[in-house]
């Protein structure tokens, strides 16, 4: 049966509480609100709803959720990795959040005397012991900020408390933007054009926010600072 004849079958709908009001307050008022109150408790109310519910799909609306459900679903990864995003001079950069054990407002870094490598920054106070302070950027060959990054009450200088196989590392750096999760086909890989020395301790680059996360190998870093520090 079509549904020209499914609609010319079923009785007209009578939106009589269009006119009269839920509640009736309006002129004139509809005799069963002195019974029932409000329209919901009417029967006629009632058996106006279940009309609306019988009238016949209409042919277009029909057309567009089928070709919808003949789609094929679509692929979604669930295998999500998760990364700490930090600035360190003009560069983003993305270490594995596993290895982060604390993220603190920047601390006094005291010097050590006689001290040969630039890599050592000196000994800071992480809850009442004494840590080595690396500089990351002296590893990763990056330079100071160009001084392009707005500065306001949401840009501190953080220092990250990073732990990899028993071994603790404290770096600071200019920026934490916070914990991400990521596809792993999210990730492409570093362009051969780009030189610099940071591209060596990463596996590839993020995009996020118009911004190029390079993602850190975190073996290869932490094996380079432990080096560093013997």
């Amino acid at each position: 049966m079509s549904s020209h004849n499914n609609t010319a079958r079923l009785p007209q709908l009578d939106d009589c509480w269009n006119r009269f009001g839920v509640w009736g307050n309006e002129q004139p008022r509809c005799p069963e609100l002195e019974r029932v109150v409000h329209c919901r408790n009417c029967e006629h109310f009632s058996a106006a709803s279940r009309l609306m519910l019988e009238k016949p799909i209409p042919e277009e609306y029909r057309r567009q959720w089928t070709e919808r459900f003949a789609q094929p679903p679509q692929q979604v990864e669930t295998c999500l990795e998760s990364a700490l995003l930090f600035r360190l001079g003009d560069e983003w950069l993305a270490l594995a959040s596993c290895f982060v054990k604390e993220i603190t407002a920047m601390k006094t870094i005291q010097s050590l005397p006689n001290q040969p490598s630039a890599l050592v920054k000196g000994l800071v106070n992480m809850r009442g012991e004494l840590q080595i302070c690396v500089s990351l950027g002296t590893l990763l060959g990056l330079e100071r900020a160009s001084g392009e990054h707005a500065d306001g009450p949401e840009i501190f200088e953080r220092l990250i408390h990073a732990v990899h196989d028993g071994q603790c590392f404290v770096f600071p750096v200019s920026e934490v933007e916070g914990i991400h999760h990521y596809a792993p086909s999210a990730v492409r890989p570093v362009p051969a054009t780009v030189s610099k020395a940071s591209t060596s301790y990463t596996t590839g680059i993020l995009d996020w926010k118009d911004r190029h996360i390079g993602i850190l190998d975190h073996e290869l870093l932490f094996y380079a600072l432990a080096k560093g520090l013997t």
